[in-house]
C-alpha cells in the first residue's frame, strides 16, 4: 500500500499522541506481517502455498462483502472458490517436470461462462453488469496475480528466495513510501484517485526498493541474483506496485470508503496491505521466467 489511502488519515491537525498511536500500530502490523511471510516461507512450499491461498480469501471476501455493502451482487462464494483454486494450481504446476499454464487458463476460462449463467439466472442487483465485472475483477486481481508468488518457487533449488525478494522490495517501497509522503509530500501523484499519495513519497519509496534490491543482492547470494536483475526487480516493483495501489484505491475511490476493512490495525484490510503486491507478482514472474531463468 505504496503511501496509501491513509497517508492522509492523519491530519496534521490530529494530537501528537494519536499519531504516534497510529504509527506504533502500523509498525507493528508490518512487523508481524513480515515474520508471518518469513516463517511461512522458511517452513516450505506448502505452508507457504497455504498463507497464500488464506490471503486470497481474505482479500476477496473484503473486496465482495465491500460492494455487497454498497448495494451490488457479486458472485461471492462461486469467485471466493474460484480465486483460491489459483494458488493451489500454481503449487502442483511449479511441481511438475514442465512449467504448463493451461490449467490456469482452462480453470479462468471455465469460470467466466459459470459466471455469466449466474448473471443471468442467479441473484443480483440492478446492475447485472457491474456484479460480473466485480466477481471477474476480484478472482483475476486476487487469486490469478498472488498465484504468481507460488509459481515463483519452482525458480531456484533454495525455492524461498525469488518470492522473497519480489516480497521484500515491495514492502521497503510501501513503508518507505508511506513514511516520506507523511512528512513531507506536497505534491500529489493521482489527487482525483487517491488525494494522500504524493509524488515526494514515491520518489522516496522508489529509492527504497532500490536500496533494498541492492542489499538483497548483497546478502542472498544467488547466482540468478546479479545485480542487474535485483536493480530490473527493483524497477519493476516501482511501475506496478503503484499501479496496484491506486488501482484499489479507485475502486475504494468509487464506493467513496477509506479502506476496505480495520482487519489490520494501521493498514486496513488485506485489500489495502497487499494491493501492491498483485501486480508486481505477475510482472515480476515473468521477467525471471523468460528473460532471467529463461523457461
Amino acid at each position: 500500500m505504496a503511501e496509501g489511502s491513509r497517508e492522509g488519515a492523519a491530519p496534521t491537525g490530529k494530537p501528537l499522541r494519536e499519531r504516534f498511536a497510529d504509527l506504533a500500530a502500523r509498525v507493528v502490523s508490518a512487523v508481524v506481517l513480515v515474520l508471518v511471510v518469513v516463517l511461512l516461507l522458511w517452513w516450505g512450499e506448502i505452508p507457504f502455498t497455504v498463507g497464500i491461498i488464506l490471503l486470497a480469501a481474505g482479500g476477496l471476501w473484503e473486496l465482495y462483502s465491500t460492494f455487497r455493502r454498497h448495494g451490488y451482487r457479486p458472485a461471492g462464494w462461486l469467485s471466493l472458490a474460484a480465486g483460491c483454486s489459483f494458488p493451489l494450481m500454481a503449487y502442483l504446476i511449479q511441481r511438475g517436470d514442465n512449467i504448463d499454464l493451461t490449467p490456469m487458463l482452462a480453470a479462468l476460462a471455465l469460470y467466466l461462462p459459470v459466471l455469466l449463467a449466474w448473471c443471468l439466472f442467479g441473484p443480483h442487483s440492478g446492475s447485472p453488469t457491474t456484479d460480473v465485472a466485480v466477481s471477474l475483477l476480484g478472482v483475476v486481481l486476487v487469486g490469478f496475480c498472488l498465484s504468481h508468488f507460488v509459481l515463483m518457487l519452482r525458480f531456484d533449488s533454495v525455492s524461498w528466495t525469488a518470492p522473497f525478494a519480489v516480497i521484500v522490495m515491495v514492502w521497503i517501497y510501501d513503508a518507505v513510501a508511506y513514511f516520506a509522503g507523511s512528512a513531507f509530500g506536497k505534491h500529489k501523484l493521482a489527487p482525483r484517485v487517491s488525494p494522500g499519495k504524493s509524488w515526494e513519497g514515491t520518489l522516496a519509496g522508489s529509492a527504497g526498493a532500490f536500496i533494498a534490491a541492492y542489499v538483497l543482492y548483497l546478502t542472498l547470494n544467488r547466482e540468478w541474483l546479479t545485480l542487474g536483475v535485483s536493480m530490473e526487480l527493483a524497477a519493476l516493483v516501482c511501475v506496478f506496485g503503484p499501479l496496484g495501489d491506486l488501482s484499489e484505491s479507485m475502486v475504494k475511490r468509487e464506493l467513496g470508503i477509506k479502506d476496505m476493512s480495520s482487519l489490520i490495525p494501521g493498514h486496513g484490510g488485506i485489500m489495502d496491505r497487499f494491493d501492491s503486491m498483485f501486480l508486481t507478482a505477475v510482472a515480476s514472474y515473468y521477467f525471471l521466467r523468460f528473460l532471467v531463468f529463461k523457461l
